[in-house]
């Protein structure tokens, strides 16, 4: 009997499941099932021949007689029954579309995991990805495998979602002839280029140590990233514009941190992903993944999420969830958490989350981790996700600065209240190495245009011991302190200079000097000519912050009267009073942790 053509019967499961025990770890789920290879499957594409030389299956017509790995011919999750029972044993999500799982794409997965199997560490489970294989990821599979064109995948942070991707993709151009797979993700080409190489690359490299018993060609060069395989078949990795999307054709292409995108690169990307599919035939498939946004309308994800049309899985709240239980981790988001998140099946835990709530605060936390999005409109961000990170500088914040302004700023109700330091930075050397050997007389360079550097020295709730606080930085560094000629501030600022003995110089920024700040500011970063470090009162200002018109100036405002951007506030301040001084007066000795 000869192989059938195209697709022929398929398995579809439509009712939710029942979650099980989440006590359950993953390592010992497919030796609880002991599940038989059976020697029959009503889901394959063929009839279960063998070839003399292997004793493997026959594959699908169109795989084109491509041998499976003997891991994947092996591995118990080849069975359709061992497949649907550790998909079904995780958390359920919040929404889907209708699961199909075929033998073809079972196998596909499989062959995908076994690519970058050392993605797991052996350390960490000793059979490496195809031993830790998540229920989630099995859903994801499900969901593509429908064949849907447009697909929408939310997944919180720690639960294995781009993964998923990762072997979905590999998986079907291993197997197919000249399949054509892209990824992007919609922040920068940069971090696109991290997580293949971290996911991708480095997996591959520690399965085939030596290059030439790889099975497959890696890309490494730059602006030429991905992965060649033998049939013909190519992953490329793409920067996020609609110029590297219009250059190629695509099967299969991942959009990858589509809550962070906005609608200008919605624009752009969606504008040339859809030619892109026109000449690949029937079954290509656009696939957007991330976590929650900052806003709904105008994001072809949140849209996505919706169509009863698309593949849809998404683990996460639902639209009109009481946003009260998000503010804090005992208000309600650990229990949101404990229900949702399907990393907590075997990936991470209820107390490495809980951590994090505190790092990250609820806006953040509530789009990262419970896939919830904001109703600010598009475009509103004050900053794109990809502008505050291209000013965000690597390790340690910085100690010992040359700092040359200091300034202060507290919430219109006293809520919170931050002091910042900025200085001014070399051009070329922002870490201030070759500006110090020219004060030396070692460099005989010239010292380039100047930069600034800024971050946060207090940030707390409420404004308890502010007033000692600003006379202290004050005294140590010898500055004026800078503020808002807002009430509140002038109040602070009244005691401060009634108790202080010295009285500390102290310098009020007028309307005139606060629009011109602002716009410095913001004009800094997304020029880059300003470098912060990864502060996290600092961070979630920046991902809250909205424009506030004001006549023809832009200004840095607050969403909504309870947010909290006093830290950017602050920091505009301080940078908008640097005036570029002398390297002698920028390099005045001072210690602020």
């Amino acid at each position: 009997m000869q192989p059938q053509r195209g697709r022929t019967r398929r398995r579809t499961h439509h009712e939710p499941t029942t979650r099980a025990e989440h006590s359950d770890n993953n390592s010992t789920k497919l030796d609880r099932m002991n599940v038989q290879t059976a020697t029959t499957d009503p889901t394959s594409l063929s009839e279960p021949l063998t070839t003399p030389a292997a004793g493997s299956r026959i594959p699908p017509q169109e795989w084109e007689g491509t041998e499976l790995p003997d891991a994947v011919r092996d591995h118990p999750l080849l069975d359709e029954a061992a497949w649907v029972a550790l998909r079904d044993s995780g958390r359920s999500p919040f929404d889907q579309s209708d699961l199909v799982t075929t033998y073809r794409d079972r196998a596909e997965f499989l062959v995908g995991a076994w690519l970058i199997n050392d993605i797991v560490p052996r350390r960490i489970v000793a059979g490496g990805l195809m031993a830790n294989l998540q229920p989630q990821m099995l859903r994801t599979a499900d969901v593509l495998a429908a064949e849907r064109f447009a697909n929408a995948i939310l997944e919180p942070r720690r639960s294995a979602k781009t993964t998923s991707l990762w072997c979905v993709l590999l998986g079907r151009c291993w197997m197919r002839p000249v399949y054509m797979a892209g990824y992007t993700m919609l922040t920068t080409a940069q971090k696109a280029a991290e997580r293949f190489k971290l996911d991708v690359r480095d997996p591959i490299a520690r399965k085939w140590r030596n290059p030439k018993d790889c099975p497959v060609k890696v890309l490494n060069a730059n602006g030429a990233l991905g992965i060649e395989f033998p049939n013909g078949s190519r992953l490329a990795i793409l920067s996020p514009n609609g110029d590297a999307v219009r250059s190629g054709a695509y099967d299969v292409l991942v959009l990858d941190e589509a809550g962070e995108a906005e609608p200008d690169m919605w624009d752009d990307i969606v504008g040339a992903v859809v030619p892109s599919f026109d000449t690949r035939g029937p079954g290509a498939q656009l696939i957007y993944a991330g976590t929650g946004g900052k806003y709904r309308d105008g994001s072809h994800f949140w849209a996505t999420l919706h169509d009863p049309a698309a593949g849809r899985l998404r683990y996460g709240v639902p639209d009109d969830v009481d946003e009260a239980r998000l503010e804090s981790w005992d208000a309600g988001a650990g229990e949101l958490i404990e229900q949702l998140h399907p990393g907590l099946d075997g990936l991470t835990t209820i107390e490495s989350i809980e951590r994090n709530f505190s790092i990250l605060k609820s806006v953040r936390f509530g789009m990262e981790y419970l896939g919830h999005f904001g109703r600010a409109a598009g475009n509103d961000a004050l900053f794109a996700p990809a502008e505050w990170e291209g000013t965000q500088q690597d390790g340690a914040i910085p100690e010992g600065v040359p700092a040359a302004s200091l300034a202060f700023a507290m919430h219109p109700g006293g809520m919170w209240c931050s002091i910042a330091v900025a200085w001014n930075l070399d051009a070329e050397t922002p870490d201030l190495a070759r500006a110090a050997w020219a004060l030396e007389g070692h460099d005989d360079g010239e010292i380039g245009g100047l930069r600034a550097g800024f971050k946060l020295i207090h940030w707390s709730e409420g404004t308890h011991g502010l007033v000692e606080l600003l006379w202290k930085y004050a005294r140590q560094l010898n500055l004026p302190i800078i503020y808002n000629d807002a009430a509140q501030e002038r109040m602070v600022i009244e005691k401060l200079l009634a108790r202080a003995r010295p009285q500390p110089r102290v310098s009020i920024a007028k309307w005139a000097q606060k629009t011109v700040a602002d716009a410095n500011f913001i004009d800094g970063v997304r020029h880059k000519t300003l470098h912060h470090w990864r502060q996290e009162p600092l961070d979630q200002a920046a991902a809250i912050a909205v424009p506030r018109r004001v006549g023809k100036a832009m200004l840095i405002g607050a969403p909504d009267d309870d947010a909290d951007i006093t830290p950017l506030e602050a920091a505009s301040l301080a940078v908008g009073a640097l005036t570029g001084p002398t390297l002698t007066e920028s390099f005045a000795p001072i210690v602020v942790a």
